[in-house]
């Protein structure tokens, strides 16, 4: 089990299209328009996108496979920055360790990202895109 804080944000990049693909109208509100929001997910894959705008559930497991840990809780906190600068503190609660992760994204070109490629979201969910592994590790600033 060799997590690297990388693959922690490349995750995040993840869930935030796993919401997007469930309710972009949604999402777009929480993270563009609110002042800050929360996404938290449990031992079994449920996750919940809360903030001002409301409150979106759907599964995060899809993205959390990868890891290769059991995941017991993860807890992301978005704040708006100036622009379309999105600022996040995540804590990742594996088996035995937690592993926090923070930095800023942008996300309008994070959504544009995904809205591209939501055709093909399942797919790179199982073959591990590596195209797309990459340009989320542009957007999420490895």
């Amino acid at each position: 089990m060799d997590v690297k804080r990388a693959e922690l944000k490349i995750t995040i990049a993840k869930l935030i299209e796993l919401a997007y693909s469930t309710d972009n109208d949604l999402t777009v509100k929480l993270m563009a328009k609110s002042g800050s929001t929360k996404l938290t997910i449990d031992q079994n894959g449920k996750a919940t996108l809360s903030g001002a705008a409301g409150n979106l559930t759907f599964s995060g497991s899809p993205a959390l496979e990868q890891i290769g840990a059991k995941i017991k809780r993860v807890s992301i906190s978005f704040t708006r920055g100036s622009d379309n600068n999105v600022k996040y503190t995540a804590t990742f609660s594996l088996e035995i360790i937690s592993m926090s992760v923070s930095g800023e994204f942008d996300i309008e070109a994070l959504i544009l990202s995904c809205s591209g490629l939501l055709c093909r979201a399942a797919r790179a969910m199982k073959g591990r895109n590596q195209a797309l592994e990459h340009q989320y590790q542009q957007i999420m600033g490895n």
